[in-house]
């Protein structure tokens, strides 16, 4: 049995905040283009065919989203580091605290 990590550690803390980053960072960049895509069918540069494709391939992208963050905390905090270039920017910017050293940031 793997022993749960207390919540008030800044290295649980850090972890949560890249959590929660990533979470945004998905849904932001599924939903984004599905609302530039209504701002286009209203102003009628798309017809309904069009904004129907729309909201059918984001719901899919919805559903990868949702099927990926519904796994467990240690798999997401190995898998988020894959999305290279926005974890190590992320990163950058939010060092992990002074003494942590997760093997999935080299």
């Amino acid at each position: 049995m793997t022993k749960k990590k207390r919540t008030d550690t800044p290295e649980y803390q850090w972890e949560q905040a890249l959590l929660d980053a990533y979470y945004d960072h998905s849904w932001r960049d599924v939903l984004e283009p599905l609302a530039e895509q209504f701002e286009r069918w209203k102003l009628g540069e798309l017809d309904h065919e069009q904004i129907s494709n729309a909201i059918h391939r984001t719901h899919k992208a919805t559903q990868r989203v949702y099927t990926f963050f519904g796994e467990k905390r240690e798999f997401l905090l190995r898998a988020i580091p894959l999305n290279h270039d926005w974890f190590q920017t992320w990163v950058k910017a939010n060092p992990p605290p002074q003494g942590y050293d997760p093997d999935f940031i080299h």
